[in-house]
């Protein structure tokens, strides 16, 4: 095992004479890099994993040129999300784990650090590793695809150190459907927030949330279709936020259909001011407290504008000092971006894997709706 501290471009092109199989592992790559390798290596023998987030290209850390270039010269680009981690594999004899990206910046100019490998069961274990990112991205770059993302890319600004309503394209684990719109229900008032400790199972036998969404009279909740996700929020005290606790399917709006009935209004007294039901399905919850939750401030606070289709709408106009909070004020529930909805959709399932989730039986335990929705048609 070598350390090296310096002159990562000369190593790694030391060893390419020597390589049949290249595989790089690298968030950033820039086009520079890749043609210089491409002049001393067959291009059909190496497999690239990096990054597919737009915003990347945008900012100019991540070349799409180089990535269309490795495309057009044989190499298999595979984009996974969240990539951080870097790794330059040799066929089977040596490895490189390192800090470095495939850029010009991570192997000449910045500080860097890594380690040069030749342990044969370690260069197993990395080929094992770079294995299983594949299965996460099994579908390699194309052409066609830089060229729509390009696309994507023509006149978008940079501000901030942001650049305005760009997805990711990395694969993920989690499976989260780009066809679906995705919902914050808010619960609770500005005058009843409660502390972070405050039980999810109490909120949801207070709410009644497994089966419908309350909302006020003038607020039918049109908007919303069906299958939509709609994440579930309370207002907090300390801190003065929004918890968010669970998730559920939608069911679009029915007039008629959906509003309290009397037993309902009994059982709960709150929903003859607010009697308009969005119904929902196949609620998910935390099985813990308020602490559990996602705080709504993270997302704004990694979003910002980018939160809500209506705030990177007033960006895209060239909108300045955008207050994303701003769109909260009055609001039973707010849409989200794809962007931040999946996003929120990987921590709350992180939450659910770490607490566990509230069980069928508890549910079922609550009181359900009175009306017969099965006898309603569409």
């Amino acid at each position: 095992m070598e350390l090296y501290l310096k002159n990562w471009y000369k190593k790694l092109l030391d060893e390419l004479p020597n390589t049949k199989e290249l595989k790089i592992i690298s968030p950033f790559v820039k086009e520079q890099v890749v043609r210089k390798i491409e002049s001393q290596f067959e291009y059909n023998n190496f497999e690239l994993i990096t990054r597919f987030n737009l915003q990347d290209f945008a900012m100019k850390v991540s070349s799409l040129n180089g990535l269309k270039f490795c495309v057009e010269k044989g190499a298999s680009v595979f984009g996974v999300k969240d990539l951080h981690s870097k790794v330059y594999i040799f066929d089977k004899r040596a490895a490189i784990i390192t800090s470095a990206n495939l850029t010009n910046g991570g192997l000449v100019s910045n500080h860097e650090c890594g380690i040069f490998i030749t342990d044969k069961s370690v260069i197993q274990n990395l080929h094992n590793y770079f294995n299983d990112l594949k299965k996460i991205a099994p579908n390699k770059l194309t052409t066609d695809k830089c060229d729509a993302w390009k696309t994507k890319l023509a006149g978008i600004e940079v501000h901030k150190g942001k650049a305005a309503t760009l997805p990711d394209y990395g694969a993920t684990l989690t499976s989260f459907d780009m066809t679906k719109n995705y919902y914050i229900k808010f619960f609770g008032k500005s005058d009843n927030r409660v502390e972070l400790d405050f039980p999810i199972t109490a909120e949801i036998d207070r709410a009644l949330c497994h089966y419908a969404c309350g909302f006020p009279l003038k607020k039918q909740p049109r908007q919303v279709n069906e299958g939509d996700i709609i994440f579930m929020a309370r207002m907090t005290e300390n801190p003065y936020d929004y918890a968010i606790f669970g998730k559920a399917v939608a069911l679009k709006y029915t007039e008629g259909r959906d509003r309290a009935s009397k037993e309902e209004i009994v059982e709960r007294p709150w929903k003859q001011q607010w009697p308009i039901y969005l119904r929902v399905k196949n609620p998910v919850f935390i099985n813990g407290t308020m602490a559990d939750g996602i705080l709504l401030s993270d997302l704004l606070s990694k979003f910002d504008y980018d939160s809500f289709p209506s705030t990177r709408k007033r960006y895209d106009d060239k909108e300045i000092d955008i207050k994303p909070t701003k769109s909260l004020m009055r609001k039973a529930y707010v849409k989200l971006t794809h962007n931040s909805a999946e996003w929120l959709d990987q921590k709350l399932d992180e939450a659910l894997s770490s607490v566990g989730q509230v069980d069928d039986k508890f549910l079922k335990s609550l009181p359900q709706t009175t009306t017969n929705t099965a006898a309603w048609t569409k």
